[in-house]
């Protein structure tokens, strides 16, 4: 039997959101992608997958950035690696994990039994 939702819980650690201020105009981030931030302002944008332990946060939701600039973000957690919006460039998990190396996130691949 195939579920028809994603798990997006993968340890035992609390998911915690907080509000994040988000980068306007920088497009529409999907929800569940790793955000980190802007160089310049310190507003969230998505992660660009150029360098390990910049993602600090993952959207929770969708956020158009056109006309909205605060949602809820995840800040802890240990979040199914596979349910996450990925760069097209990350196709490692090495990469993944270590997007957020020094933040409260960790990834990691559901457990099988």
């Amino acid at each position: 039997m195939t579920a028809n939702y994603i798990e997006l819980v993968a340890g035992t650690e609390a998911l915690v959101s907080t509000l994040g201020v988000f980068a306007g105009g920088k497009g529409v981030i999907p929800g569940l992608t790793p955000l980190m931030q802007d160089a310049t302002t310190g507003a969230l944008v998505a992660w660009d997958g150029a360098k390990a332990g910049q993602a600090v946060y993952v959207s929770c939701f969708s956020v158009d950035t056109a006309s909205q600039t605060q949602a809820q973000v995840y800040k802890t957690g240990v979040l199914n690696v596979d349910a996450l919006n990925w760069p097209e460039e990350v196709t490692t998990l090495s990469a993944k994990i270590a997007a957020f190396v020094c933040s409260g996130i960790s990834v990691q691949p559901l457990a099988h039994v």
